[in-house]
């Protein structure tokens, strides 16, 4: 049974600041998603943008401990500073199962921090469906900057292409041949890229995806550059938040921060379209449904599972 929130007042509270009326309309929208035109009709009157910044790459590079470091950095320019991690889901519970905050101990208290772990239960790309729904709650807040952790599944990073308006890949020392960084994918979508833990090495990481980006043709007209840097000492952060600023003002001068916000949109409009659908769907297609249909496939014969598919959707009215 979900818990009873009073939006009127948890967005009053919300509005002067509160963390908790926060964190309430986050679990909101997380866990309730019908409630997200509620809660979202009391902002229609702040216009604040927030800059996002995408952190992705395999388990292990380091994420956590990189966005640490940069919003420690962030808030020493007095930024204000909305951290979303996506992490794995329970199988039990749907909660986020490794919670990336005991990483962010040294940020997790100041006043213009605010973290939330998400779970992916299972969603498309690394993400969890409630990403842009707690972006936008963060921009309402007033966070200057937003930074999303991906839960770091490799090949499946690219949902956060749609969400961020600068990607920073992370890789590692030992990262794997360039034949084996073709596969992952994921040097296709990055703005920045950094090689994490120089301390264990990782300058051939670091030439070889220098001389991949070479070979690439950038329409926008940003070069992506490589970096290394160690995150536990800090060492290269200042280079890194430069990059960032230097892409920002690139997205902005070039007017492509237009484009990637049309992206950001057209991505959650498609994804609420397919969210009532299957909605819908399951109110018309139980689970005892399901399991008469699946009989129905045995009986006919196995082939005939596309016929019988087509013509329940033949016979659905969809009264949206």
């Amino acid at each position: 049974m979900s818990k009873k929130y009073d939006i009127d007042n948890l967005v009053e509270r919300f509005n002067q600041g509160d963390k908790f009326a926060l964190a309430r309309l986050i679990s909101l929208v997380e866990n309730e998603p019908e409630k997200a035109p509620e809660v979202f009709k009391h902002f229609h009157n702040k216009h604040h943008n927030s800059y996002i910044i995408g952190l992705t790459g395999s388990p292990g590079v380091g994420k956590s401990t990189i966005t640490n470091a940069i919003t420690k950095r962030l808030l020493k320019e007095g930024k204000k500073v909305g951290i979303i991690s996506v992490d794995p889901s329970s199988p039990f519970s749907g909660g986020a199962f490794l919670g990336d905050r005991v990483r962010m101990t040294e940020i997790s208290l100041d006043p213009n921090v605010f973290i939330r772990s998400l779970g992916s239960r299972g969603y498309r790309g690394g993400l969890s469906r409630a990403v842009l729904d707690v972006s936008l709650l963060y921009e309402a807040y007033g966070m200057d900057v937003i930074i999303i952790e991906t839960v770091g599944v490799g090949q499946s990073e690219f949902e956060i292409y749609n969400l961020a308006y600068t990607i920073i890949v992370l890789m590692v020392p030992g990262y794997g041949d360039q034949i084996q960084m073709e596969k992952a994918g994921i040097l296709e979508i990055g703005d920045i890229y950094v090689v994490n833990k120089k301390d264990l090495g990782g300058d051939d990481v670091a030439a070889q995806v220098d001389l991949m980006l070479d070979d690439a043709c950038y329409e926008t007209g940003w070069r992506p550059p490589v970096l290394m840097t160690n995150a536990i000492t800090a060492e290269g952060i200042d280079e890194l938040i430069e990059y960032i600023n230097d892409h920002e003002e690139h997205l902005k001068l070039s007017e492509s921060i237009n484009e990637k916000k049309k992206e950001r949109f057209a991505y959650k409009l498609k994804e609420l379209i397919s969210f009532k659908i299957e909605t819908i769907l399951k109110t018309i297609i139980t689970e005892d449904e399901v399991e008469r249909i699946t009989k129905e496939i045995i009986a006919k014969g196995k082939f005939k599972i596309y016929d019988i598919v087509f013509n329940i959707f033949n016979e659905i009215n969809f009264n949206i």
